[in-house]
């Protein structure tokens, strides 16, 4: 029972790891509500099929095998059916793929849920430690999948995962027939997963994504090193030789007309996820080769910077970012990088064929840009993000659901502290017109520069764009800019032929200038026909630029995906509306066709409430404390697992405590009132407890992360179990439909609570969570009423 579900969690994190290569991220939610779902409809499964105790024990090993063998055929379709969201030629073709994808995925699923289903239906007197080992099986599985797909691959992980399941049907006992024929499956599966890790299996990436350019570029078809991990898939290509270098926001067209032609440049091209694209430049230790750099967007910064710098580097790229502050006589340069895989190649790999970069006055390290600054204390002349992502994505919100700590007021604050107090704050970004983004950018810095007192922010911001209207440099500075400042600035944009957007002392005719000299920004901001208003760490969605009421104005309209088509909402509202349709179909309609006794118990209408009310509040709990203990934790990966494995962990000690100390019906409503007093409790204790312990090292902070949780999972994990104990007493016929219920609003509650966290706050997700546990609290009774009704009657049917 814990393997099976320990492997229907590990599925949920590998498959949304080769949807972020495969298609876009915002896909990789699908996976979870699919995931839920599946469960859902297999409670509803056996309760139509009536199967007697002694035939679902005895096929609980062959469901366990076709579990298995499912995995596979998942993994061939997903590797054959390919779509691109952003490069189709309609919307539906990708909604086309998507439901074969959906539906490979939710017969998986549903597998895998008849097993844990069909083991609580033959074992329901044991509830309570079903449910223990079927979260802890799942809560041990988030501490081992991530490190398992960065050991081999998504692929390959699948493979191990389906030999898992065929071990699992061998545990629960087959006859021998069926045990000889998995065990033979087994040893396949077993060659399967060899074979895998020496030949590894190529998935496709979709043309939007600029791997595919790259490796057309090398006149490879596939790259020449792959590394999977927990933050992406790292991608080199073969190298490259160019003569014109490219870097993000390119070089001035006006210099490269007049300069030499020289040597040609060699590189390896490297992708995070097919996209993110940067590049390995081939260093012999001559700087002067890369002079060019004085004529790149991304110079801005040093114009205006004090002499021999010292620079933090928010991610590491292929190294250029580190030549550039060489270039310029940077006394010490820190780069770091949230994923491990690209310091291996600057510090390992590639150290030799890149010139050691992480050596001498430059340090090359493995951190999270937030995370590093809370905990460093050091200050810097220069801060540089550079960061184009894939323009095409940008354009049409593709990151929507990308949750982003590094773009958001209290992170510009931060890194304003962490300057001296001349120091230059940079970002590169990608350009549009109108401008979007960059556009909400300059607004954070604005927002951050007035919580810190500034009066006139518009004097502390330059903003300039390449020569080719594709990037950006905003330069935010503690100290307002200096007429000295702004005349270097001019004279550098003059020889590269850029243009100044916003500067102090003049007022120019643009977006920015205007929106940072408007005396009411949030006016500005209510008339954009985007989204730019300021995000906050509570409501850290700096992708979503398109207004909800704008949808479907522009290319929408015509059916096609073009780039200023908002993807990202669309397939939001694709998967709340996907997930009705397939709940409505998979659970609700064969409950309602056959098994209609149920909904006749007394109180019917108000217990499904109880079970519905569970699974959405838990997964809007769940998924806000990620969020919460990301910010805290610093590392997204670790924080994910370690809050995953938490909640899930400590529910299932709840669910185990239930048993002894639930046995009352009576202590039931106060049990889940307790709940809702710990959300409240959370939402108003954890910010100050994140303040006064951010200073702690990474290891501690996991631990005090792990204690905090601990007790609201426990409690979160009593009333579900406790429920279908007394459901189970009571009213059989309806266990069914709680199960069924509470899978359906599980999936809903794992969208809303996103679309909720959009429209509002991560703060009022959870206090929306505690209002839902308290309609739990108030329908509780109902469960034990019933029993006494049922009892009442029977009495007087045996009186009469």
């Amino acid at each position: 029972m814990a393997l099976v579900s320990a492997c229907v969690l590990a599925l949920q994190v590998i498959f949304t790891r080769i949807f972020s290569i495969m298609i876009w991220h915002h896909f990789t939610y699908l996976v979870v509500g699919v995931a839920l779902l599946g469960g859902g409809a297999a409670g509803v499964f056996l309760a139509v099929r009536r199967w007697r105790r002694e035939v679902i024990r005895q096929r609980l090993g062959p469901l366990a095998l076709a579990f298995s063998l499912s995995l596979l055929g998942t993994l061939a379709i997903i590797s054959f059916v390919h779509f691109d969201p952003l490069s189709s030629a309609d919307i539906a073709r990708t909604l086309i793929g998507l439901a074969v994808y959906f539906t490979s995925l939710f017969v998986t699923f549903l597998l895998g849920g008849l097993v844990i289903a069909g083991a609580f239906s033959v074992g329901s007197q044991y509830a309570h430690r079903l449910y223990f080992a079927d979260l802890l099986g799942a809560g041990v599985s988030t501490l081992v999948v991530i490190w398992v797909v960065h050991a081999m691959s998504a692929p390959s992980a699948i493979i191990l995962v389906a030999v898992l399941a065929a071990l699992a049907a061998l545990l629960f006992g087959m006859s021998p027939r069926w045990r000889w024929a998995t065990a033979a499956v087994l040893a396949g599966q077993a060659g399967l997963l060899v074979v895998s890790l020496v030949q590894p299996i190529v998935l496709a990436v979709p043309d939007s994504k600029p791997l595919n350019w790259a490796l057309q570029m090398s006149g490879a078809d596939r790259p020449e090193y792959t590394r999977w991990n927990p933050v992406a898939r790292v991608d080199v290509t073969p190298v490259v030789e160019i003569d014109e270098p490219m870097i993000v926001g390119g070089i001035s067209h006006k210099y490269l007309a007049e300069a030499a032609a020289g040597e040609p440049f060699r590189l390896n091209f490297v992708t995070l996820d097919g996209t993110s694209m940067t590049g390995l430049y081939e260093f012999d230790g001559d700087l002067e080769r890369f002079a060019f750099l004085r004529h790149a967007i991304i110079s801005a910064p040093y114009i205006v910077s004090t002499p021999r710098p010292t620079t933090l580097m928010i991610g590491v790229g292929g190294g250029i970012d580190i030549l550039l502050a060489r270039l310029y006589d940077a006394e010490r340069i820190v780069a770091i990088d949230l994923n491990s895989d690209m310091v291996d190649l600057v510090n390992n790999r590639y150290a030799a064929f890149t010139g050691y970069l992480g050596t001498g006055n430059t340090t090359v390290l493995t951190a999270e840009g937030r995370s590093y600054l809370t905990s460093s204390t050091e200050q810097f002349d220069v801060i540089q993000g550079i960061g184009l992502d894939n323009i095409a994505a940008l354009n049409t919100g593709a990151y929507v659901l990308s949750e982003s700590y590094l773009y958001t007021t209290e992170a510009f604050e931060l890194a304003l502290d962490r300057l001296t107090p001349n120091g230059i704050f940079s970002w590169t970004r990608a350009a549009s017109d109108p401008p979007i983004e960059t556009l909400r950018l300059a607004g954070l810095a604005a927002a951050a520069l007035r919580n810190r007192g500034v009066e006139n922010p518009s004097d502390h911001i330059i903003v300039v764009e390449n020569d080719t209207d594709t990037a950006i440099n905003l330069l935010v500075s503690p100290s307002p800019f200096s007429a000295e400042q702004v005349a270097a600035i001019d004279t550098w944009v003059s020889a590269n032929a850029f243009e100044v957007l916003h500067e102090p002392y003049r007022t120019l005719d643009t977006p920015y200038a205007y929106y940072l000299t408007a005396e009411e920004a949030r006016a500005f901001e209510a008339a954009y026909p985007f989204n730019i208003y300021p995000v906050s760490d509570d409501h850290p969605f700096y992708y979503n630029y398109f207004k909800w009421d704008r949808l479907l104005e522009g290319g929408a309209r015509s059916g096609n995906l073009s780039s200023r088509m908002p993807v990202g909402n669309i397939i939001l509202l694709t998967m709340l509306i996907f997930t009705l349709i397939a709940a409505v179909l998979f659970v609700v309609v064969p409950l309602a066709r056959y098994q209609r006794t149920g909904l006749k118990t007394p109180h019917a209408g108000k217990m499904l409430t109880y079970f519905s009310a569970l699974g959405a509040a838990y997964m809007f709990v769940q998924i806000v404390l990620i969020q919460r203990f990301t910010l805290f934790i610093g590392y997204p990966t670790l924080a994910i697992t370690t809050t995953i494995f938490s909640m899930l962990c400590f529910s299932a000690c709840g669910s185990l405590a239930a048993q002894y100390l639930l046995k009352s019906h009576f202590r039931l409503q106060p049990a889940i009132l307790t709940v809702s007093a710990f959300i409240v409790l959370y939402v108003l204790l954890l910010p100050p407890i994140f303040r006064a312990l951010l200073g702690l090292d990474d290891t501690l902070r996991v631990v005090v992360s792990v204690l905090l949780i601990a007790p609201l999972a426990f409690v979160m994990g009593m009333p579900f179990p406790t429920g279908i104990r007394q459901v189970g007493r009571n009213a059989p016929d309806l266990v069914p439909w709680a199960w069924g219920m509470n899978g359906i609003f599980s999936v809903l509650g794992s969208t809303l609570v996103i679309i909720v966290s959009m429209f509002s706050s991560f703060t009022v997700s959870l206090f929306v969570a505690a209002v839902v546990y308290g309609i739990a609290a108030a329908v509780a009774p109902s469960l034990h009423q019933t029993r006494m009704e049922v009892t009442y009657d029977a009495s007087l049917a045996m009186a009469d």
